[in-house]
């Protein structure tokens, strides 16, 4: 079985990435019974080539956009080597400001996953209180009493063939948006969770999959979110 695992690091997240990579070649099937790609895009490949370990990394080139658009159009990224994709049993995409902490392997391995979001895990939330898109011009829209889980966006994947179609609607969902000058409430997060309401994840991870660093353990750390950027998830809160 072969797993690819995909991030997105440009310029200043470059060391953020090795980083990651250095914990998968760790904790990501480390009974090696699986084949593991580690593929980044970047704008500065050449920084991957002195990396070794027991993952393979490969790098893509990637031109540098500005934020949100460097994460805003990972589906855009990712349809554009769906025929690579294909060469996969399972694709997952990871955020480059993330670390490994735990061993992870066959626990993961579904159709669909997605991670609940660490701040909206609790018991008996609203989901009106969730933080979908409520903007009716908005693919990602998510009317009133509709959802149940809100999903955060830095873990997920699946299947390859899953995967690669999820892409292909979501960028096709974006380019329509931004033709209209309009990008999601929490840009792909948002697009992301419209599509688990109409394609339900077949696996929902815990938090622990997400846990941000500076915030109050949610259990036993599998993956963690290094603090850099939670200033968007601080304000959906």
């Amino acid at each position: 079985m072969k797993i690819a695992f995909l991030t997105i690091a440009t310029n200043k997240y470059i060391d953020m990435a090795k980083a990651l990579y250095e914990s998968m070649c760790t904790y990501a099937f480390p009974d090696n019974s699986v084949e593991v790609d580690f593929l980044c895009f970047t704008n500065l490949p050449h920084e991957f080539d002195t990396l070794s370990g027991r993952i393979n990394c490969k790098p893509i080139y990637l031109t540098h956009v500005p934020f949100p658009l460097i994460s805003l159009l990972r589906y855009q990224y990712y349809s554009s080597i769906e025929t690579i994709l294909k060469n996969y049993d399972y694709v997952y995409h990871i955020d480059c400001d993330m670390l490994l902490k735990d061993s992870i392997g066959g626990e993961i391995v579904e159709n669909r996953v997605c991670v609940i979001h660490p701040g909206f895990s609790f018991q008996g939330i609203d989901v009106n209180t969730l933080p979908y898109d409520r903007n009716q011009k908005s693919k990602a829209y998510v009317p009133l009493n509709e959802g149940k889980y809100y999903y955060q966006n830095c873990f997920q994947g699946g299947l390859s063939c899953e995967f690669v179609n999820m892409c292909k609607t979501l960028r096709n969902d974006i380019e329509e948006n931004l033709r209209e000058n309009y990008i999601a409430l929490w840009h792909d997060e948002s697009y992301m969770n419209r599509y688990m309401i109409n394609n339900t994840p077949t696996l929902i991870l815990p938090p622990t999959y997400a846990q941000p660093e500076s915030w109050k353990s949610l259990g036993p750390t599998k993956i963690l979110h290094v603090d850099k950027n939670h200033k968007e998830v601080r304000m959906a809160i």
